[in-house]
């Protein structure tokens, strides 16, 4: 196996500034951002229309109305939002095979948002992503650059490592070609970081010629033999060399999946207890959809903690998922049995309570079929979820604030505009 890190340094170092006196919690799930600073922020809502999307800035999100009508910072469209320690949002973009230019945004001292000075190329498209201290890390499943004699591909994972102070980037390949053990070459779900170490969940794919051509296996498979097992992956560093590989047969496979992306699956409260979940989504696997747990301060799965989301949703997969606060979770669920994603088929809300294991359907949302989607990037604050909800119709969207002791969701501010892509909070540097 042959890794190679090739630095790029395309971006130039911004100016020295004041920084941030906060203190950072986790980034989770599908890449929540929550942060408790000294200093009051300013809500930033990237909605959309067209072929543009619009950066807005509002002291509320519970009430009130925005648009984006000759208002806020005008910039391309997305693939996904991901706000950073809340000093930083970033704008990643996905195309497809083609490298996607992504940029960033802070909020200036005179309290406006601004992108910053330099963009970014990510050439190698992603599958997952998620942040790591100060980096923002993007993977890609896909062949390395070695080949044997038989010209045989080596199938691996390459990150791309953004580094958000020093503005500069890296990236990383490593072989997955028998990563289990099991003859099968792998991809990953999720970037955790947990007291220094990254956490990634681990889904096997299938078996490749170079596979078998190596020894690992004695016929390649474009499937995994092994739908019934979650791994899990512990790294010391980004070098992303000799990772722990923790594994459990109670569930299947710690991701979400939509067609090339794997959502991530595994999220910690603010104890650093981390949750590993799966929605079961490979139709050949026995297990339900659940929850399993690795206990704060241990490098093993907690045997003794399992719940059954499925069957606690009447037969319903878990989507997404996010941490809140305390022991509060916000799950995305399908809206059926039915794990096909069409309009519609993600339309459900619920919370989670980890330590009660109890499962409660959010009420006061809008009906599941007035609901056209949801934001991909809500947030969190005090106890509140703030769930961007877009209807059907053609109306405008809504940022929803659920309160998730009582499950309740209340209508808070409307945009006019198309679709509400992200909802968080930056605070002035």
């Amino acid at each position: 196996m042959t890794d190679k890190m090739k630095k790029n340094v395309f971006l130039s170092l911004m100016a020295t500034g004041a920084l941030l006196v906060a203190s950072c919690s986790k980034d989770n799930g599908d890449e929540i951002d929550q942060v408790e600073p000294e200093e009051t922020g300013s809500y930033v809502i990237a909605a959309s229309s067209g072929e543009a999307s619009y950066l807005l800035q509002t002291d509320k999100l519970d009430n009130g109305e925005l648009t984006i009508v000759n208002s806020g910072l005008e910039t391309e469209t997305g693939t996904s939002w991901l706000f950073h320690g809340g000093k930083y949002l970033y704008r990643l973009v996905y195309n497809q095979g083609n490298a996607g230019t992504g940029s960033s945004y802070f909020i200036n001292a005179n309290r406006e948002i601004e992108e910053r000075g330099n963009r970014f190329e990510i050439t190698n498209r992603f599958t997952t992503y998620g942040s790591y201290g100060k980096y923002i890390i993007t993977a890609a499943a896909g062949a390395t650059d070695r080949k044997d004699e038989a010209e045989n591909i080596e199938q691996g994972v390459t990150f791309t490592i953004l580094d958000t102070e020093a503005e500069t980037l890296a990236t990383k390949t490593i072989s997955t070609e028998n990563f289990l053990g099991t003859g099968e070459y792998a991809t990953f779900s999720g970037i955790v970081d947990v007291n220094g170490k990254l956490f990634t969940a681990v889904c096997p794919v299938g078996v490749s010629a170079y596979g078998v051509a190596h020894g690992a296996a004695e016929a390649t498979a474009t499937t995994t033999a092994y739908p019934d097992s979650v791994w899990v992956a512990i790294y010391n560093n980004t070098n992303f060399e000799n990772p722990k590989i923790l594994r459990d047969d109670r569930l299947s496979y710690a991701s979400s999946r939509y067609r090339s992306q794997y959502y991530s699956n595994i999220v910690t409260d603010d104890r650093d207890n981390i949750y590993v979940f799966s929605s079961a989504y490979d139709s050949r696997t026995t297990k339900k959809s659940g929850v399993i747990r690795i206990k704060a301060g241990t490098e093993e799965f907690d045997k003794d903690y399992y719940f059954d989301i499925q069957s606690a949703a009447e037969g319903r997969h878990l989507f997404k998922v996010w941490y809140v606060s305390e022991d509060y979770f916000l799950f995305q669920m399908y809206t059926t049995e039915a794990m096909t994603i069409t309009a519609g088929s993600t339309n459900r809300l619920a919370v989670f309570n980890a330590a009660s294991a109890t499962f409660t359907w959010v009420m006061g949302l809008p009906p599941v079929e007035a609901i056209g989607s949801f934001g991909s990037t809500p947030y969190a604050e005090n106890g509140i979820f703030y769930m961007p909800v877009v209807p059907v119709d053609g109306g405008q969207p809504a940022v929803y604030a659920i309160d998730v002791k009582t499950a309740t969701a209340t209508k808070g501010v409307t945009v006019t505009c198309t679709s509400i892509g992200a909802v968080g909070k930056l605070y002035p540097e």
